[in-house]
C-alpha cells in the first residue's frame, strides 16, 4: 500500500509538471502573438503623441515625418517660409474673391490665414489666429531652406469617446455662392473606409441656394472611436458613387439620371476622395486637408486646427478657391 501511494504521488507530480509546462508554453505563444499584432498595427499607422489618454489623437501614415515647424515675419515683405512656392505643399497661390477664372491673385492659403497675414486679415482676425504652429506632414520640411513638407495622404483621429467641440473660424470662397459643407466621418482602425458622414457646418449646397453656417458657430459632437474630417465641394457636383458629372451643363452621366447629386467629397484621408476631388481623375486639383496643432505632442486635451483646401493649388487648377478652417478641442 505504501508503494502504491508513493507511486500515485509521483505520477500526480509528473502530471502537474507537464500541466505547468503546457500553460507556460501557451502563455509564451500568446505573448508572441500579441507582440506580432501590435507590430502589425504600428506598421500601418503612426500616432502623433504618446500622451496617455489623449483625446483626440491624430493618426498618420507609417513613416510620416509628423509635426513640422515653420515661421513668419509679419513686418517683412520677404517671407522665408510663406511665399506661395509649394513648400510645404499647402503654401500655394490663391485667387482673389470674385476673380473666378481670372488672373487676380491673393495670399490666402492656410498659412496666411492661420497667422492672420497676407490677404487673410479681417476684423479681429489677429486675436483668434493661433500663429505659425506646427503642421502634420508626410515628409520633413526644412524651414531654413524652405523645401520639403509633402502631404501625408492618410490623416485621421482616435477618440476616447468624450465629446469634442468644433468652431468654424473661416469658410472663405472666391465665389460667394459656392461655400463648402464641412463635417466628420467615421472610419475603421486603419482609416481605409468611410462608414458614415456627419455634417457640422453647412455651405450653400450643390444647388447654391442654401444659407451657410455663420463663422464663429460652435458645435459639440461625439465621434466614433476612429474618425476623420471631410468637406463637400459644392461647385463640383458628383454622382452618388462619387464619379464626376458635368451637370448642370446639360450632360448627366450618372447611372441613374434622376440621382441626387452632391458636391464631391474630400477627406482627411486623401485616398478616400471622390474622383472629382482628385486632379488625376477630376481635373480640378487635389482637394485635401492640412492639420495644425501647437500642443498635440504634449497635451492630453490638444487643440487641432483643421483646414480644408479646395483645392491646394486653386489659382492654377480651379478658379473657385475655397478654404475652411475649423478649430477642434476636447469639451
Amino acid at each position: 500500500m505504501k508503494t502504491r501511494t508513493h507511486e500515485s504521488r509521483a505520477a500526480l507530480a509528473h502530471k502537474m509538471d507537464i500541466g505547468t509546462a503546457v500553460r507556460q508554453r501557451c502563455g509564451l505563444i500568446l505573448l508572441v502573438a500579441l507582440a506580432v499584432l501590435t507590430m502589425g498595427a504600428a506598421a500601418f499607422s503612426q500616432t502623433s503623441s504618446l500622451v496617455t489618454g489623449q483625446n483626440p489623437s491624430l493618426i498618420g501614415s507609417s513613416g510620416a515625418a509628423g509635426w513640422q515647424t515653420w515661421s513668419v515675419t509679419p513686418i517683412s515683405y520677404t517671407q522665408p517660409d510663406l511665399n506661395d512656392n509649394g513648400a510645404p505643399w499647402w503654401d500655394l497661390q490663391w485667387n482673389a474673391a470674385g476673380s473666378y477664372g481670372a488672373s487676380s491673385l491673393a495670399d490666402k492659403n492656410p498659412g496666411f490665414c492661420i497667422t492672420a497675414t497676407g490677404d487673410c486679415v479681417g476684423m479681429a482676425s489677429g486675436a483668434f489666429a493661433p500663429g505659425a504652429i506646427p503642421f502634420w506632414a508626410g515628409t520633413a520640411y526644412d524651414p531654413v531652406g524652405d523645401s520639403g513638407g509633402a502631404r501625408d495622404n492618410k490623416v485621421y483621429f482616435h477618440s476616447t469617446g468624450a465629446p469634442l467641440v468644433a468652431t468654424l473660424f473661416l469658410n472663405a470662397t472666391a465665389n460667394p455662392n459656392e461655400v463648402n459643407d464641412f463635417g466628420w466621418f467615421s472610419t475603421n482602425s486603419s482609416g481605409t473606409v468611410v462608414l458614415a458622414r456627419h455634417k457640422l457646418f453647412s455651405g450653400t449646397g450643390v444647388t447654391k441656394d442654401q444659407i451657410p453656417t455663420a463663422t464663429g458657430t460652435t458645435v459639440t459632437f461625439t465621434p466614433t472611436r476612429y474618425f476623420g474630417f471631410y468637406y463637400s465641394d459644392v461647385s463640383e457636383p458628383a454622382c452618388p458613387d462619387g464619379t464626376p458629372t458635368t451637370y448642370p451643363d446639360g450632360i448627366h452621366p450618372c447611372a441613374n439620371p434622376n440621382a441626387v447629386l452632391h458636391g464631391c467629397y474630400a477627406y482627411s484621408v486623401f485616398t478616400l476622395n471622390d474622383q472629382k476631388c482628385v486632379e488625376a481623375t477630376g481635373n480640378q486639383g487635389d482637394h485635401d486637408f492640412v492639420v495644425f496643432s501647437a500642443d498635440a505632442q504634449k497635451s492630453s486635451r490638444p487643440t487641432f486646427w483643421v483646414a480644408g483646401e479646395d483645392p491646394a493649388d486653386c489659382a492654377t487648377n480651379d478658379g473657385d478657391c475655397n478654404l475652411t478652417l475649423v478649430r477642434v478641442t476636447a469639451k
